[in-house]
Parts: C-alpha cells; structure tokens; sequence
C-alpha cells in the first residue's frame, strides 16, 4: 500500500463555531506541497486502481504496444521505438512536475490496464492525451466503466487543482465510439452555449530530411517582425473563435508563449515557439506558427506542431516554403520532424503535403473549465453499461 503525508491546518467554516459538528470544518494546506499531498491522499481514497506515481511508466509503454495505441494514423511500433527512451526519463519525473503534467495507470493484478494523461502546453489550457487500454481489462472492474470513468475523474481532477485552469481540451479520434460518444457528443449537448469548440483538422507527420523541393518563387522567408505578429494576430482573431484564440495563446499578448514556456523551462524542459513570415516583396503573405515542447511529453511529439496562416490573397502559395523553413527550424533542435495540424480545407494540398490516414476524423476540442464537471457527469452516463470488449478502445493523441 502507498503512504502518503500532508499537514494542513483545521479551522471551522466561517459560518460555523468550534462547537459545531465535524463535518462544518474544514482543512487547509499549509502551502503548496502540502496541498499536492492532500490531493494525492484523496486520490488514493477514492480512486484507489488509478496511479500517477511515475512507478509504472515502461508498463504503460508495454500496454501501448499490447493494446495497438502505435498502429493508429498507420504507425508502426518501430517508428516509435526511438522516442522511448525520453518518454520513459520524462515519466518518471512526472510526480515532481505536476504543475505542468500528469500521467495516469489503471491497475489490476495482472498490471496495467489503461493510461490517460494530461499537460498544460498553454497558460489556462490543460490537454488530455493518450488515452489507452488493454483488451479484457474490464473483468476487473468493480462496476462496469470503472476504468474509463476512474481516469478522466483522475486528469480532470488533476487539471481542477490548477487555480489558472480555464481550459480543457484534447486532439480527439472521432471514428473511435468513446471517444465521440464522450467528446463529440458533449460538445453537442453544450453547442448552444456558444462556449465550446470542436474544429475539425488534418494531424500531418512532416519529416525534416524531405524538403518540398519547390520553388520559393521570389519569396524572402525569416523570423516574423514585431509588426508581422501583430498582423497574425489580427488575423488569427479575425478567422478563430475567441475560444481557440484564448485557449492556445494566440492573442497579440501570449503569441510570444514566454508565459507559458517559463515554468516548463524553470524545470530544465524544452518549450519555445517561433513565428516565420514568408514576403514577397515587402509584403507578408502567410506565416507559419511553430512550437516545440520536451521530448517523451507524448509518443506522437504533439508539441513539436506546426499552423500555417495565410496573411493576404494568394498566401497558401507560400506554405511550402514555410515548411521548408519549419523542417530546418525542427532539424536545428534536434528533430526528425514536426505534426503539421492543418486546420483549412486544401491547407495540406497547398503545402504539398499527403494524408497518410485519410480515412482518420480527428479534432480540436476545448471546452471552458467550469463545464468540466458537467464533462464528468458525461462521461459517467457514456461508462454505466459495459463497453464493448471486442475492440480495444484507444485515442491518438
């Protein structure tokens, strides 16, 4: 059994008396650790199969394998072998850096059975992924969907400790029956509120070593200047929900992502975003955003992303050479490639690129952080019959 210690100091709630019944009282951490400690305990109480110790990180490694979690979007588990070795460092530190990520395991004897986690790219927005389980698990279960309802209660929870937290938001499969049970069928439910989002987009592996060989066409491509991000800026929020805008820190005031990046950063972690502006002439045309994040935070390098802005009539014709510049951006930090999340209609034709999984549905959803309980209460009416167990129920990101 895990032990696990927090102080904290009890005082009665303000509307009660020291003679008032023990269940008017209340406890409060005596600083942060403590209140990580305490979440831990209540954790350990009330989700007693659910692990996020970092103990058991080469297990989940094994049950993305077992449960064919590498083969979605037509990967095979050599393409992921190479990206090992820093997932498993990074999951084993993840106890320590629960301020930026969490990574969770479902266990039963015979180990683990499924994986969910979550971390905070973004200055409000906290991104679950990797979701997994193995086939057969749910003969463990003490009431049919413990495990899928036990894992999202686990991150959401998680997520909730954050006093920043404002967003929740995942890259979702939709042809997977869970997930768009759960994910789509919430944003359905919640449409009306005009508050959530749920954009479709193309998630397209570009390797650095493969440039597009086009020509550049009298285009001059470098570092955008305090006038051009203003501009993309401008036009981000002019073509974007507000939601997208606020979520993924693409407002004239977070674009720099220094706010985001200091505490990644601050833990000796990678977390750094560019912005390149093709011009022809002295006129910008398109810009492309890139980001890059620590290696091993998700096997299929979610963070190493790159979007493509057209800036002016005519701009998709320069996200080859936007590309281009990304791939030796990537290369520079020691990258074999980057996912290029096409979020338009013909982006990817543009920048001559092919769908390896055209047959693949995925999405960008958000959703505001006080409808997450009520995302919780979903996901309990989606889990109280039991999931089919013919197919192992897995998500991609």
């Amino acid at each position: 059994m895990r032990e696990h210690h927090a102080q904290a100091r009890v005082r009665p709630s303000p509307e009660t008396s020291w003679h008032s019944k023990a269940r008017d009282l209340r406890a409060e951490p005596l600083d942060r650790l403590d209140a990580e400690r305490g979440r831990e305990l209540v954790k350990q109480a009330l989700l007693p199969a659910t692990r996020t110790d970092g103990a058991l990180v080469e297990e989940i490694w094994r049950l993305f394998i077992d449960s064919g979690y590498f083969e979605l979007a037509g990967r095979s588990v050599a393409w992921f072998e190479s990206r090992r070795a820093s997932f498993i460092e990074l999951g084993r530190r993840a106890p320590e850096l629960s301020r930026l990520l969490c990574q969770a395991a479902w266990t039963s004897e015979r180990g683990v059975e499924a994986t969910f986690s979550v971390m905070k790219p973004y200055r409000s927005l906290w991104l679950t992924h990797q979701l997994a389980k193995r086939q057969g698990g749910s003969r463990f279960e003490r009431v049919p969907g413990q495990m899928l309802r036990d894992l999202y209660t686990c991150m959401v929870a998680h997520a909730q400790g954050d006093p920043g937290f404002r967003w929740l938001a995942a890259y979702i499969e939709s042809t997977v029956p869970f997930i768009h049970r759960a994910h789509v069928g919430f944003v359905e439910r919640m449409a009306g509120t005009g508050r959530v989002l749920l954009r479709p987009l193309r998630m397209l592996d570009v390797t650095c070593d493969a440039p597009s060989g086009q020509d550049a066409r009298g285009l001059e491509v470098g570092p955008a200047t305090a006038g051009e991000r203003a501009l993309l800026a401008e036009e981000i929020s002019r073509t974007r929900p507000a939601c997208y805008v606020e979520a993924l820190d693409l407002g004239p005031e977070a674009l720099d992502l220094e706010e985001a990046a200091r505490p990644w950063r601050a833990a000796g972690l990678e977390r750094e975003r560019h912005v390149v502006v093709a011009r022809r002439g002295r006129t910008p045309v398109a810009a492309a955003v890139l980001e890059v994040g620590p290696l091993g935070t998700n096997p299929f390098r979610l963070l190493d992303s790159a979007r493509l802005f057209p800036l002016s009539a005519g701009g998709r014709e320069a996200y080859p050479a936007l590309l281009d510049a990304a791939r030796r951006w990537y290369a520079r930090r020691g990258r074999d490639g980057f996912v290029f999340l096409s979020e338009e209609d013909g982006d990817a034709e543009a920048a001559r690129l092919r769908d390896e999984a055209p047959e693949a549905k995925p999405y960008l959803w958000v959703i505001p952080s006080d409808l997450a309980p009520g995302f919780l209460e979903h996901i309990h009416e989606q889990t109280v019959s039991r999931l089919p167990t013919a197919n192992t129920e897995k998500e991609p990101s």
